[in-house]
């Protein structure tokens, strides 16, 4: 049996290597140990699980099938593992997919999953667009929409924000209304812009600068380019050092719900990816509120 659970594991990291050199490299072992791994199971179920080709290798239907079935039982050996030890064993590879403003805040953090942790290895994804779950074969994903069986982590606030350069010719405008007469940094996925919820109603702000990444929109605003609307928790340092101003702080903008997926459901987590999910609630940011 330990031979079969070694092969499924081999199987699985060849499955997203998509390279038996690059697994064997990254397992150190021989070239020859990984394909005659690959072999066997081939032998066992009578299947044939990879199309090869000289560039990548890719899942027959049959692979497909069996991949679902491995990470099935890997996940129950784990955690029969972690059970009967009476610990959590946190080992191995998470791939996590975040936006920008909150990767580079978890970023800040991740010395202390390294601490307690030290055999996890994680991959940090880092898009601004909605789907980013779609893009990339990820463990977990934060995104600011639910879906079913999505954890909600909590809200990010928001707040319209300026450069001193920037209004010392322009003016801070007094309502939501003079937005129209500013120049607007705005950010965005969709194919037409969304307009901006202040205070109940809509406001179409007269952009110039339209961007997929937060952070473009965070460096333009500090270079005094326009107004922009931003997380507080990408813009807080530039609040303390005066680079960015705050405008219009008494408006109602409502925060950004997040919402954290995950490939399987919360029972059939695995250890690694459960330690990673907790991590995610125990540093979800909480700003700093300012006079």
């Amino acid at each position: 049996m330990s031979d079969l659970i070694r092969s499924l594991r081999l199987f699985l990291s060849l499955r997203d290597q998509g390279s038996f050199s690059t697994v064997a490299r990254q397992q150190r072992l021989s070239h020859t140990t990984v394909a005659r791994a690959i072999d066997e199971l081939e032998d066992r179920f009578g299947v044939v699980l990879f199309h090869r080709s000289t560039r990548r290798l890719t899942l027959t239907h049959d692979g497909e099938r069996l991949a679902g079935h491995a990470a099935r039982i890997l996940e129950d050996v784990e955690h029969a593992e972690a059970d009967l030890a009476g610990l959590v064993a946190a080992r191995g590879l998470v791939r996590l997919g975040v936006t920008t403003a909150l990767g580079l805040h978890y970023a800040r953090h991740l010395a202390r999953l390294r601490e307690a942790h030290p055999a996890l290895v994680i991959e940090l994804m880092v898009a601004d667009w909605r789907d980013v779950e779609s893009s990339e074969a990820l463990d977990l994903w934060l995104r600011v929409d639910e879906q079913a069986g999505a954890r909600r982590l909590g809200e990010v606030p928001r707040l319209l924000v300026a450069a001193p350069t920037y209004l010392e010719g322009r003016g801070s405008p007094g309502s939501p209304a003079d937005l129209s007469h500013h120049d607007c940094l705005t950010y965005g996925y969709a194919a037409q812009p969304a307009g901006w919820t202040i205070d109940g109603g809509t406001v179409r702000p007269r952009t110039w600068l339209r961007s997929n990444s937060s952070e473009a929109i965070h460096r333009a605003a500090v270079g005094g380019l326009g107004i922009a609307l931003l997380p507080r928790l990408q813009v807080e340092d530039d609040l303390m050092t005066g680079r960015l101003v705050p405008l219009l702080k008494d408006a109602d903008i409502p925060a950004i719900p997040i919402f954290v997926g995950t490939a399987a459901p919360a029972e059939r987590l695995p250890i690694r990816v459960k330690v990673v999910l907790d991590f995610l609630a125990d540093y979800f940011p909480v700003s700093r509120e300012r006079a």
